[in-house]
This record gives structure tokens, sequence and C-alpha cells, in this order.
């Protein structure tokens, strides 16, 4: 099930060449999906180029700083005053780490420092861009298994680390890559932990499903607001998966150089960190659609929304990224507000205080599920 955007755009393309009808049949669906494939992955890229900007213009306004202010066109003509945004640092940035030489330690092990960092760090999150809802009910993929596929891409990512940090050859590397994989571990059991409240309630794995389903909900209200601790316990974890402060232990400057990013070097290291922020970004876009209603509105029936989706297209896309980067905002908002914690505080909020809180958010659903099964919507099926 796509979008439909490019539908009429690749029929006229195939009558236009003349093939033969089995041939055009064959080709369309492949044309169509890997247009909006391409599509999609331009537009997490630009959104998450778009992060990079608002975390480096929003958290040094929030420490009292200046922030982004140089680098940019003067728009002071258009505001009637000197406004520099900052819009143009991301291209200064890239042009410089692109410029910068690609340095492998001379006694690395260089197959996987090449190859394992690339397979398992760069390339997963971008093979997820079709799994995600951005219109609608429309979306290239919605296999069963559902959002479950794409933390099982994000399982993916320690592997990377490790086998990055180790074929180095640098005990700094090699540190920190014991750390974050040791990090991302332990969270990856209350993120998920997190969302069994939601599957029980929704008897389903697809964020299309789940998203729907929090229109039906007592008031409208979405999962968020219903299951608090849940919603609670996700953010907290996807900040940890993702190396967010006060959980960026792995790279800390003042403690491990750069942690496993230490031998990491021009182009190389600007993928590690542009992963990093493309990783919250899914990460986030799958939180909108299990707890916030993805690109529906709360109290609003779905009915009303679906009218004003025909009648606007791109509306449902707008409403979720506005949702993402609220979403995201708020990770921003925490890094200016909390110091990094200890490797050891770390661990013990993971297995001591995240799991037990993801249990216990899990037995007050059953328990509020029995009482009023309603509260939680009416189950969907798309």
């Amino acid at each position: 099930m796509g979008y439909g955007i490019y539908d009429g755009l690749v029929d006229t393309l195939l009558e236009f060449l003349g093939l033969t009808d089995s041939i055009q049949d064959s080709l369309r669906s492949t044309l169509i999906d890997s247009l909006e494939m391409t599509t999609i992955l331009l537009f997490l890229i630009v959104n998450t180029i778009m992060l990079i900007w608002l975390e480096r213009k929003a958290w040094p306004r929030m420490m009292n700083m200046r922030g982004i202010t140089f680098v940019d066109f003067n728009y002071g003509h258009f505001f009637g005053r000197t406004w520099k945004f900052g819009f143009l640092q991301n291209i200064a940035e890239f042009l410089k780490f692109f410029a910068k030489e690609d340095i492998v330690p001379e006694k690395a092990d260089k197959f996987p420092f090449n190859i394992g960092f690339f397979a398992f760090v760069v390339a997963p999150p971008f093979m997820l861009g079709a799994l995600l809802p951005l219109g609608g009910e429309a979306v290239i993929a919605n296999p069963a298994v559902g959002f479950l596929l794409i933390f099982a891409v994000f399982s993916l990512y320690p592997i990377g680390v490790l086998v990055t940090g180790w074929s180095s050859n640098n005990k700094y590397s090699l540190l920190g890559a014991f750390r974050s994989a040791a990090q991302m571990i332990s969270y990856e059991i209350p993120l998920l932990l997190s969302i069994g409240a939601v599957v029980i309630v929704t008897n389903s794995f697809s964020m299309l499903s789940i998203a729907k389903q929090q229109t039906t909900t007592a008031f409208g209200l979405p999962f968020a607001v219903l299951m608090p601790i849940g919603f609670i316990v996700y953010i907290t974890a996807l900040a940890a998966e993702t190396e967010r402060v006060p959980f960026d232990v792995p790279e800390a400057e003042a403690e491990l150089v750069m942690g496993w990013r230490t031998e990491l070097t021009g182009f190389r290291y600007m993928m590690s960190m542009a992963t990093e922020y493309f990783i919250l970004l899914i990460g986030a876009f799958v939180g909108v659609s299990l707890f916030l209603g993805g690109s529906y509105l709360p109290i609003i029936p779905v009915d009303v929304m679906t009218d004003f989706f025909e009648f606007w297209p791109l509306l449902p896309t707008i409403i979720i990224t506005v949702k993402v980067w609220i979403f995201v905002f708020l990770f921003i908002w925490i890094r200016s507000a909390l110091p990094r914690v200890r490797i050891d505080q770390l661990l013990d909020i993971g297995w001591k205080r995240l799991i037990p809180l993801a249990i216990i958010n899990i037995l007050y659903v059953i328990a509020l599920y029995l009482i009023e099964p309603s509260i939680f919507g009416d189950l969907v099926v798309i």
C-alpha cells in the first residue's frame, strides 16, 4: 500500500515508452515503490539536517549562549533588523568533513573497520524509511511484525559499534564500544516493555492501526495520556539508545576522548554522528505513532480527520512532522536541563528503575483494560 503520489507519473511514462502490458505491470509497482522510497529518504535526511540545526540553535539559547549566528545569509532586509539563522552551518560542516582526509589507523583491522562500520552502523537505519507511516493510512510496507522490525534493525547498531571499536586497535575506542554496547543492550529491554502495554490493548504491531485506534479512545486521548508511565519509559530508553544527554556516557569527551568514535575521521565521523540523529528521528516517528496518535489529532473524530485528509493530502504528513519535531524538542530540552550520569547510575536506571516501571505500566493497563476495555478504543485492522 503506497502513497499514490507517483501513480499517474509512472503510468504516463510507461505508456510513452510503449512497452507491453506484461512488462508495464511488472515495472509499475517497482518504479512507484522506488520513487516513493527515494522521496521518504530525502524527507528523513532533510528533517535530520534540520534537527541538527534546531539543536545547535535551541540548546545554546537554553544555556544562554549565542548558538549558530555567523555562517549564513543576512536576512535583515526581510525582517527589518539583522537576523542570522545559521541555516548554512550544516552545509559548511558537511563540506569541512567531506574535505578532510579519511584516516585508517595503521594497525587497525582494515576489513571490519571499513565494512563493519558502514554495514552495521550506517546502512540499517536507512532501510527503515519504507516502514514509516507519513501519510495517514498510506505506507510503502506494512508487515505483520510492524514496528518490531524497526527495533530488530536497531539491534544491529551495537554490533557495528563493537566491531568498529575493536577493529580500531585503540583502547579508548574499545572501552567506549563496550560501554556503548552495554548501554544499548540494557535499554532495549525497557524500550520494548514500554510498548508491550500498547500491543496488549491494540492487539497489533502495525503503527497504522495503533495510531488510528487512538482516535476512538475515551475522550479521544492518545496513549501517552492513558498510559503515561509507558510513555516516560519509552522517552528515557530512547534517549539512552541514541546516547543522548544524560546518557551520553560512551562518548563522554572528558572521560573517553570520543568513545568508540575516537579513530573515526572525516566523512566517516560525520556519518556516525548523522546516523545517531537519524535513529533519533526514526524513534521519534515510532513514538509519535504509538503514543501520540500519529497523523491524527486528539479529540477530533476519525471520520472528520479522514475528510480533511482527502481534501488536503499533505495534511497528515504535516501533522506527524510537527508532532515529531515537538517530540525531538523535548530531547533537546532534556539535554539542557540534566547533567551526565555515571556508568553505574546509567545501568542502575535501566535495570532497576525502567524495567520495573515498564512492568508496572503493563499491569496497570491490563487492570484498566479488564475493568473497562472501551477506554483504549476499538480495535482497528489496516
